[in-house]
């Protein structure tokens, strides 16, 4: 009786840790108009930015059906075994919901454990990634959705965003809605507590000077406990760098990714997005 892991496409995480961890992916649905592609399946993030900025019309995103849940379900998992599947917040869409009617079809074949992380990209994909390391090591089931729950209550994030016209179009803003208007030459700090995104601090410079506050948050919020970190971007390689640079000269670093935020992520919030996510290690 093995325990399987799955997620979703907001996650983010790079395929090679999905192959080596035999993660289970539901994609979500990028719409551009009534063209319908499926996020990691017909789209992906380079191809996704592209469009974003060069087309009028503006994308918008979808929750999977229940049979996407179902497919991915019955072709991870063998009669008997058990699922936890580990999703987007449930403010932000509605796929962990669809996610628990799916599960409530198949309940006669697999005991499945439907978890809400509250959070989204590479913050879910930590959460699913530590999930997934357990499995592999045989860690019971209940032991994992405990962790799981404990590990979402440790996560520190923060981003920033190029603009706030993307999350104020498509209503993802969350409180952040404090900070429209009146920022010229002005970044928006951004994180997210309790599932849903939430204003920090206005900087006023360059992301440059942005990512050196952005540590700094970090270091307030985490001392000298050793952390895992993922700085995260989109189209900013360079500024993911500097972030990690800055990162490692300043938090006790105990392993440091660069990651590529999604296109889910992206239609919602617009393009030039960086972030850093930690969580601290045992």
């Amino acid at each position: 009786m093995a325990v399987k892991i799955v997620t979703d496409s907001t996650a983010d995480i790079p395929d090679k840790l999905i192959r080596e961890y035999g993660i289970g992916v539901v994609p979500l649905n990028i719409h551009f108009g009534d063209e319908v592609l499926k996020d990691g399946v017909d789209i992906w993030s380079e191809e996704f930015y592209h469009r974003l900025k060069n087309e009028a019309v503006l994308p918008t995103t979808s929750q999977p059906a229940p049979g996407e849940f179902l497919r991915v379900y019955e072709s991870i998992a063998e009669p008997g075994d058990t699922i936890i599947s580990i999703h987007i917040s449930g403010d932000m869409s509605g796929t962990v919901t669809t996610a628990k009617l799916a599960a409530d079809m198949l309940d006669n074949k697999y005991k499945i454990y439907v978890i809400d992380s509250r959070y989204v990209c590479m913050a879910l994909g930590i959460l699913v990634l530590r999930a997934a390391k357990m499995a592999k090591n045989g860690a019971e089931p209940q032991a994992i959705v405990a962790e799981v729950e404990r590990l979402s209550k440790e996560l520190t994030v923060y981003f920033t965003v190029n603009s706030l016209e993307y999350l104020s179009r498509n209503g993802r803003i969350g409180k952040a809605t404090s900070f429209l208007g009146g920022l010229l030459n002005i970044k928006p700090l951004l994180g997210i507590e309790d599932g849903v995104i939430v204003p920090t601090e206005r900087i006023r410079g360059n992301f440059n000077k942005i990512a050196t506050e952005l540590v700094g948050r970090f270091v307030e919020r985490l001392g000298e406990k050793p952390v895992e970190l993922w700085c995260v971007h989109t189209e900013m390689p360079e500024l993911a760098e500097t972030l990690r640079e800055e990162a490692m000269k300043r938090l006790n670093v105990a392993e440091c990714h660069i990651g590529v935020i999604g296109p889910i992520v992206g239609a919602h919030a617009g393009p030039y997005i960086v972030g850093m996510i930690g969580l601290p290690m045992e």
